[in-house]
């Protein structure tokens, strides 16, 4: 690229490489990794001062970490997720970007301002991620266009094609700055509508409620678990309906079923059985050190307006809080989805109904997709 300097260099050490860009104020590093393990020691200390923030690109990292550990130890067989990323096109690797002073006296950790994810997952391959070390609001508008430039730029670089990049998903004006310097770039055209836009809330120990009025009184005959393998064909169908109002990201029936098997199988599913029927089911995908976050939400229409969402996602976050001691279980809930964030503010999920946010917290979230690309799914 015309703007890149001539200065790329490869760590001995790891399989990590490094290319240097111009600003006003210094030099941007940006450093391609391809293994987590050499990820977490270049940039985890600054990941996990903003875990809660980095849950769309950290559960991944520890996840494939775990599974490398255990491959060195035996040969065990490739899991769902080694097997898509094997078989992607374009396997898994994130860009770290670094700003350098200009007489390079910062830290490697204090210097990080994004880590970018190009990552695939169970059911396909992800979004490009974003991650930022510090809140977007204190971020100059040409801080955040210029690294998005060169991201773009070095992203273009690692990749086959252009048409990996179906989405992106990270903070509101991240997204966009993305997005005109990948259009630009690529040609690539984005779509009409974003794909997603997004609150992200938070709930903790402090903020729980344990208790709220019920909607209805439940039967004697339900119980709120984890699902078992006999659950798959009703939490397939949810997935399925769940899928269906979140184009374009649809999955047809054996692909409900797949991702079904999948959660259970990962025990990463709990339900809300009344009386021997899935009336509701809550999914956790992505879970890191000390965080998890809730990634799907779904009730049988037959249940509706009955309270039974509010006492799973309740149920599921005391576990999360209690048993496994996280620190905050985090979502993410579409703008304008009123009843969606009425259940959530219930639960104690903070920053909802026009209660206070966090101003330490990117809170504002949005995805925006590419026309004529590889869609994966997520």
């Amino acid at each position: 690229m015309a703007s890149q300097q001539q200065q790329s260099q490869k760590d001995t050490t790891s399989c990590a490489t490094s290319a240097l860009y111009p600003s006003h104020a210094g030099m941007i590093k940006i450093t391609t990794y391809a293994a987590p393990m050499d990820l977490l020691r270049d940039a985890g200390s600054a990941l996990y001062r903003r875990e809660k923030e980095a849950n769309v690109l950290l559960p991944l990292v520890e996840k494939l970490l775990q599974q490398n550990k255990a491959i060195n130890l035996a040969e065990a067989p490739l899991n769902d997720t080694q097997q898509s990323s094997a078989s992607s096109n374009v396997p898994n690797f994130w860009l770290v970007l670094q700003s350098q002073s200009p007489s390079g006296s910062s830290s490697c950790q204090e210097a990080i301002d994004f880590v970018l994810s190009c990552t695939n997952g169970s059911m396909g391959a992800y979004p490009i991620f974003v991650w930022a070390a510090r809140p977007i609001r204190t971020m100059a508008k040409e801080f955040i266009q210029v690294r998005m430039t060169y991201l773009a730029e070095h992203l273009l670089c690692n990749l086959p094609s252009s048409k990996r990049v179906f989405s992106i998903f990270a903070p509101t004006k991240v997204t966009q700055y993305f997005a005109a310097a990948w259009s630009a770039l690529t040609g690539s055209v984005p779509v009409e509508d974003p794909y997603y836009h997004a609150v992200f809330a938070s709930v903790t120990k402090q903020t729980l409620r344990l208790e709220s009025p019920p909607t209805i009184i439940a039967p004697r005959g339900y119980a709120l678990r984890r699902a078992v393998p006999g659950d798959e064909p009703g939490i397939a169908h949810l997935c399925y309906e769940f899928a269906a109002g979140s184009e374009p990201f649809i999955l047809d029936m054996a692909g409900a079923h797949r991702e079904a098997h999948l959660l259970v199988s990962q025990g990463q599913v709990y339900v809300c059985d009344v009386e021997g029927a899935i009336a509701c089911m809550v999914a956790l995908t992505r879970s890191s050190l000390n965080h998890a976050a809730i990634t799907k939400v779904v009730t049988h229409p037959s249940y509706y307006s009955q309270g039974w969402a509010k006492r799973l996602v309740r149920d599921v976050c005391t576990r999360l809080l209690y048993d496994e001691q996280k620190t905050s279980v985090v979502l993410y809930v579409a703008l304008g989805n009123v009843a969606a964030e009425k259940v959530y503010h219930n639960v104690g999920f903070s920053g909802l109904m026009g209660t206070p946010r966090d101003a330490e917290t990117d809170d504002e979230w949005l995805e925006l997709g590419f026309e004529k690309t590889d869609l994966g799914h997520w």
